[in-house]
């Protein structure tokens, strides 16, 4: 039943936007205010039934809780202002529903990114495309993975839903290419989650609390990513990460937090295709511990892929993930998320999913319906 309500919704809402305007379109996101400041939002609307979604900085309910609502999963209110040829800032307000308290159901405000961000000129062919952000800024994986899985509208990542990491933190963050950028062509119409024709990078240090969190300690986190393309003439669309940190979790008795992650990535125009791998001891938050605060060893791997039909605005797309922690079996995971995508331009996606999860939990499955407004 949930599932034919889920098809019923898509296929209605798709067919009433099937009739738009054919004509060429303008699909640069972003509105300029006088060529002083620009704006951008970004929205996630849903019709959800099944388990409630559990963000990486809320803790674990102790049995599931079942929800059958329409909500405002996230919107993202950004404005950026270029200050000279070098320097420019950024404020992203992240807008979501307050779940607990008495005013649980009010929409309520907090920061996702505050920085100042420089792009030194730098007159070398071999480093191109650098910056630096200083303040409450972009950590080095997330925000390059969701360039390859676009699904965020659905949920998290995994390393990010099993509440390994954060996307963004207090801190500063270096990051850019080694040799020239990628053909301009490549970037705009395949994909541009990687700049650099053959390698980038992105490192940082942070407070590791994550940015809806607290410090706890006076600890520090070094994060960073490295990519490779190796094959940059003959099949640009492969790519090669990994990705590692090392510090001590948020916690007043600073457990261990270390990571690694392999990525290898095929983005083309119609199919995209990636795997991950991870493993490492504690997470951000230190909630994986022992009875002696000692952090716990987990491991998982997540799998995506997506199929975007020629000639038309739909796409199939599934992921699978695995997820265990040592000796916390309780959080040990497995899920089988797929779905159908129908995208009406480069501002609006209705994105129709299913999800399986196998845990000690019961009543488990998600039945989605997503409407992503950009602009």
């Amino acid at each position: 039943m949930n599932t034919k309500i889920i098809l019923t919704l898509f296929l209605l809402s798709t067919a009433m936007l099937q009739a738009q305007d054919n004509g060429k379109e303008n699909d640069l996101k972003g509105i300029d205010i006088s060529n002083i400041i620009q704006m951008s939002g970004n929205w996630f609307v849903s019709y959800r039934n099944g388990i409630e979604q559990i963000h990486a900085d809320q803790n674990n309910p102790a049995e599931n809780i079942i929800k059958n609502e329409f909500l405002l999963k996230r919107s993202y209110f950004t404005l950026k202002k270029n200050l000279n040829d070098v320097f420019s800032v950024r404020y992203t307000m992240d807008l979501t529903l307050d779940t607990e308290g008495e005013d649980a159901g009010n929409v309520e405000t907090r920061l996702k990114y505050l920085y100042l961000k420089a792009k030194p000129n730098l007159k070398t062919d071999w480093l191109t495309g650098t910056f630096i952000e200083v303040g409450m800024v972009h950590t080095p994986w997330l925000d390059f993975e969701q360039n390859i899985n676009t699904y965020r509208v659905q949920d998290n990542m995994a390393i990010e839903r099993n509440k390994l990491i954060n996307s963004a933190d207090f801190g500063f963050t270096i990051g850019g290419n080694i040799g020239p950028k990628m053909d301009a062509t490549f970037l705009k119409d395949v994909n541009d989650a990687m700049e650099g024709k053959y390698f980038s990078y992105m490192v940082g240090l942070y407070n590791g609390a994550g940015y809806s969190g607290k410090e706890k300690n006076n600890n520090k986190v070094i994060q960073g990513r490295f990519s490779i393309r190796p094959f940059p003439e003959k099949l640009p669309e492969i790519t090669v990460s990994t990705f590692g940190l090392l510090g001590k979790g948020n916690h007043i008795e600073s457990p261990d937090f270390r990571q690694i992650l392999g990525y290898l990535a095929y983005t083309g125009k119609q199919l995209t295709v990636a795997t991950q791998c991870h493993t490492g001891i504690g997470d951000f938050r230190a909630i994986y511990l022992d009875f002696n605060n000692k952090a716990l060893k987990n491991n998982g791997y997540s799998l995506f892929s997506e199929y975007k039909f020629k000639k038309t605005n739909w796409a199939l797309w599934g992921r699978l993930d695995q997820f265990n922690v040592a000796g916390a079996d309780e959080n040990d995971t497995k899920r089988y998320i797929g779905g159908l995508t129908y995208r009406i331009n480069n501002f609006l996606r209705f994105v129709a999913n299913i999800e399986k999860n196998e845990n000690l939990l019961k009543e488990n499955n998600i039945y989605e319906i997503n409407l992503e407004i950009s602009f």
